[in-house]
């Protein structure tokens, strides 16, 4: 058996990485810190520092006062991580040659050399058979969902009294790009001993199968910072997003402005219509069905969103019809589909309560599945408002904002669902926040902000952001563009037998039929 002092710390960096790039340890940034915090210092022989109570503050960051005799999560961790180990050699690690070991009773690691076997002759990964290898893998369908991870940013000027905000934006942009269904992330703590400026794209993507890196430097002059951001594929270094931000800086305000160009970055790049979604978007024709991954019938949702053109509205659902059949336990998936049975609910002439009960029902089930998934409680809100459950709407609406609230597209919607309840000025507010966020203007938050000028007695200027709909055209949308022409010419609107009874509904808590 080859263990720890025969394997080149080189070797076991590498496997850390590429065990850190396994999808249930790149989800979790507890089991992230942990492993790479043992392994760690195993590779620098401080194995004294090993223990609960160092893992605890040092690793995980728990406060100075833990106490691991009333505290037992740092041994709930661990137990998670083993499984979560074995899990992955028994998956897309069985060919790996560097095989990291936690022993129970211990939480020091070991490094064994799979080619000589342990004291039995049998690779570790081989004595855990009550782990089940249908356990997800990422590659594992072929829909695994694109992989991000961002490099310290470089700090190019000689002012490095505010390194701390460097360094900050490196965790906040990882942190807050986690909080995005439609792609993964490398844990922050993983990658923070990487030289952007060295790093080999090509290698870092065979490593741990890395798709986006995000980079980028600082300059300080003056009062003024200055931050240079690239979007690079690793597969061939191709630059698909780059960006300057210059702000002005003061002691009072230099969190408030890391808050604020990390959450423009994000929008750019990580929203549900942002460039990573976009760029897989484009890769899969649109029109294409048959034998179609999840991933791509994800994609194609978000394409469709950008513009809601009708002519993708078919292709787009059957898409995620065949995806929620490939796969019904998909929250992601049926989160989606489960929005556009809600919008072809809202947007016929005729109610369809089959459709609305159809749709429903996938809301419940996404976020029984996954409680986290922000795509999830943003259908579940939207079927308790389409039946009436003003005061679950708007608590499932509030956790859904928390999930993500830099997600402008998600945000928009919630906007909207407030105003639809009636929440004008809490609706409003987030409006404001998604444009603040995105200037790209959502669809959703050009009918909202139709609707609550509406509400508020400015016809013209709610006549002016239905205008901006730019030819958009359903049953709800035409009968508010009528009933705004009767009132910006003074005219009174007739009771047309075409409107449906959720348009009417809206329209009298709106006040445009008396």
């Amino acid at each position: 058996m080859s263990i720890s002092k025969d394997i080149p710390d080189e070797l076991v960096n590498k496997q850390l990485l590429s065990i850190l790039g396994y999808e249930e340890i790149r989800h979790s940034q507890i089991l992230s810190r942990f492993l790479s915090f043992v392994v760690e210092k195993k590779l620098l022989k401080r194995e004294d520092e090993i223990k609960e109570y160092t893992i605890g503050v040092k690793g995980l960051g728990k406060p100075s006062d833990f106490n691991p005799q009333l505290d037992a999560s740092v041994r709930i961790h661990a137990g998670r991580l083993r499984k979560v180990l074995q899990q992955y050699y028994t998956g897309p690690g069985k060919s790996d040659i560097v095989l990291i070991d936690i022993p129970k009773g211990s939480y020091i690691p070991v490094f064994v050399n799979r080619d000589s076997g342990n004291e039995n002759g049998i690779p570790i990964a081989e004595k855990h058979t009550e782990i089940s290898t249908s356990g997800h893998v990422a590659s594992a369908n072929g829909h695994s969902k694109p992989v991000i991870a961002v490099l310290p940013f470089h700090n190019l000027s000689s002012d490095h009294s505010k390194e701390y905000f460097v360094t900050g934006l490196g965790e906040q942009l990882s942190t807050d790009l986690a909080r995005f269904q439609n792609i993964s992330v490398i844990s922050y703590y993983s990658t923070h001993n990487y030289n952007a400026a060295m790093i080999d794209l090509h290698e870092m993507k065979k490593s741990i199968n890395v798709d986006y890196v995000l980079m980028g430097s600082v300059r300080f002059i003056n009062e003024l910072v200055r931050l240079n951001v690239q979007l690079v594929l690793s597969e061939n270094g191709q630059i698909v997003f780059t960006e300057t931000y210059s702000r002005h800086l003061a002691p009072e305000n230099i969190f408030d402005i890391q808050e604020e160009i990390t959450g423009e970055i994000l929008n750019v790049i990580a929203d549900d219509n942002g460039i990573i979604a976009m760029n897989n978007a484009l890769a899969s024709p649109l029109t294409k069905t048959e034998n179609l991954s999840i991933q791509e019938a994800i994609y194609k949702y978000f394409d469709y969103t950008t513009d809601y053109n009708s002519q993708k509205f078919e292709s787009t659902i059957n898409s995620l019809e065949i995806a929620v059949a490939v796969e019904p336990h998909n929250a992601l998936a049926l989160a989606l589909l489960s929005s556009l049975y809600m919008f072809d609910y809202c947007t016929k002439k005729e109610l369809d309560t089959l459709l609305l009960q159809k749709a429903f029902e996938l809301a419940q089930a996404a976020v029984r599945l996954d409680p986290h998934c922000q795509h999830a409680q943003k259908a579940l809100a939207w079927g308790l408002l389409l039946y009436n459950k003003k005061e679950k709407s708007l608590e499932v609406i509030e956790r859904c904002i928390k999930l993500n609230p830099k997600a402008s597209s998600i945000t928009s919607l919630m906007a909207l669902a407030y105003i639809y309840l009636g929440e004008y000025t809490q609706g409003f507010k987030w409006l404001l926040e998604t444009i603040h966020l995105n200037p790209v203007i959502h669809v959703s938050s050009k009918f909202a902000l139709c609707l609550y000028y509406f509400q508020t007695g400015n016809y013209r200027e709610s006549l002016r952001w239905i205008e901006r709909l730019n030819g958009l055209e359903t049953p709800l949308f035409t009968i508010t563009r009528v009933a705004l022409l009767g009132k910006v010419h003074k005219k009174k609107l007739a009771k047309d037998n075409n409107i449906t009874e959720l348009e009417k509904d809206t329209l009298t808590r709106l006040g445009a039929i008396s």
